[in-house]
């Protein structure tokens, strides 16, 4: 499967805008992309390690309202993370 990133955690994943991981759920992928970049926990998830809601999660084109973390995925999926972006 394939994550790709943008913005603030494209920085967090050293500047890959796209990385392979092997999860067969959504919990292991965050899972193991926070093994992988340290800093991407703190960025993506909350102090329960829960996806935070200021991030948005595109499973291959549509668009997951509310992921739930045990959600399979399969070798072919594509995720993509976007941040929301606030400003006044």
């Amino acid at each position: 499967m394939n994550v790709e990133f943008s913005g603030i955690l494209l920085r967090a994943a050293d500047n890959n805008r796209s990385v392979a991981v092997s999860a067969t759920t959504l919990a292991g992928a965050l899972v193991e992309l926070s093994d992988t970049f340290p800093s991407m926990r703190r960025v993506l998830l909350d102090n329960a390690g829960k996806l935070r809601q200021a991030h948005r999660l595109v499973l291959n084109g549509e668009l997951v309202p509310h992921p739930d973390i045990t959600m399979p995925l399969g070798d072919g999926d594509q995720i993509q993370f976007f941040t929301a972006v606030a400003g006044g």
